[in-house]
């Protein structure tokens, strides 16, 4: 693997008149090869003025265009927080899901600093039929009562089913678990399917959950494990399904000390992941990754940057979640065996989205 370019997606166009920060990309390729990417632009890092945009590349993500609102709906009494990812469906149409935290004025923080409270998050979806130009107003969908932390993409299984990976979003010590929920609809209705995952107390979150096809009918994985009692992060951990998403295997330790992460199915019996270091050595690497027989065997590695500066402070998830500098990395394949990397990253003192070009 060699990294072949790095390239700006977006940045503040005019950083010494108005803060404009881009965090939380998620991107598609379309069927005309054009890659769609989502993310959200706010005044800082945790405003309450977030909303989703979209943005387009029509040469293999070398530029991108000027990134439009994905709704401009006005909601009564109150601002909510937009992070929505992109999914191409089997139709030709798409969807966006993620959710929506609700903020009550433009002062109160997602996560309360002292009690760890976490604000009241909305799950969303919208739709598009035009391959992205145009998307709905995002509407709430719920399952079982519970805020999901939908953080990546869904995926359609070649059944034409819809799987997401997501744990229900809570920061307190136990209770926690990595759900995994479903549509056989395109989107317009959703519930359980399963879990994923499950630590004997309920200590362990698993959080950044992303999910791919694998042969026959798999799925696999892949979420960053914390430990809310102990308050420490674990390494990356992988799990496995042969039926669907309907039972997985035991959780497998990748023996992989990062945070956010992602993978992508290459071909029989391996897959790329990406992961977010935050703590030292912090940066961000690519992996190719032998998981024949339900393993995790490091094949290769590609550093796309090291950087100490990019850590986060751990001593608590408040204090994680308000220094983050990197993160929600994301891979897919283009044509030609190039591989499209992005993630936000904190550079020049902006949150911007950034990618980068990879040759296999």
């Amino acid at each position: 693997m060699k990294k072949e370019e790095e390239i700006i997606v977006y940045q503040n166009p005019d950083p010494l008149l108005v803060s404009r920060q881009g965090i939380f990309p998620g991107v598609s390729l379309l069927p005309n090869n054009d890659l769609l990417i989502i993310f959200s632009i706010g005044q800082a890092f945790d405003s309450s003025d977030q909303r989703a945009f979209v943005t387009k590349s029509r040469d293999n993500g070398r530029t991108w265009s000027k990134p439009k609102e994905l709704h401009n709906h006005i909601y009564d009494n109150h601002e909510e927080t937009d992070t929505l990812k992109p999914l191409l469906l089997q139709n030709g149409e798409m969807i966006a899901t993620g959710y929506a935290f609700v903020r009550p004025d433009v002062l109160t923080p997602i996560v309360d600093p002292v009690s760890f409270d976490v604000l009241p998050l909305k799950n969303k979806i919208s739709f598009s039929k035009d391959s992205g130009e145009s998307w709905s107003v995002p509407n709430i969908f719920n399952v079982l009562d519970k805020p999901l932390e939908i953080s990546g993409p869904c995926i359609q299984l070649a059944t034409g089913r819809i799987l997401a990976a997501c744990p229900p979003f809570h920061l307190g010590e136990t209770g926690h678990s990595g759900w995994i929920i479903y549509s056989d609809d395109n989107g317009k209705s959703w519930n359980k399917l399963s879990e994923f995952f499950n630590s004997p107390n309920g200590e362990i979150a698993a959080w950044e959950c992303r999910l791919c096809e694998i042969d026959n009918n798999g799925v696999a994985v892949i979420f960053w494990t914390y430990d809310n009692v102990k308050k420490i992060n674990l390494n990356n951990h992988i799990v496995f399904s042969h039926d669907g998403g309907k039972s997985f295997g035991k959780a497998i330790d990748t023996g992989v000390k990062a945070q956010a992460s992602n993978l992508l199915w290459l071909e029989k019996n391996i897959i790329l992941t990406i992961h977010s270091h935050r703590e030292s050595p912090s940066g961000l690497i690519i992996r190719k990754i032998n998981i024949e027989n339900d393993k995790f065997e490091i094949l290769s590695e590609l550093d796309l940057f090291k950087n100490d500066n990019m850590e986060s402070d751990s001593t608590n998830i408040s204090k994680q979640f308000g220094s983050l500098k990197f993160g929600q990395p994301s891979l897919i394949k283009l044509q030609n065996n190039e591989i499209f990397a992005t993630c936000w990253c904190y550079e020049n003192t902006q949150h911007i989205i950034k990618s980068f070009i990879v040759n296999l």
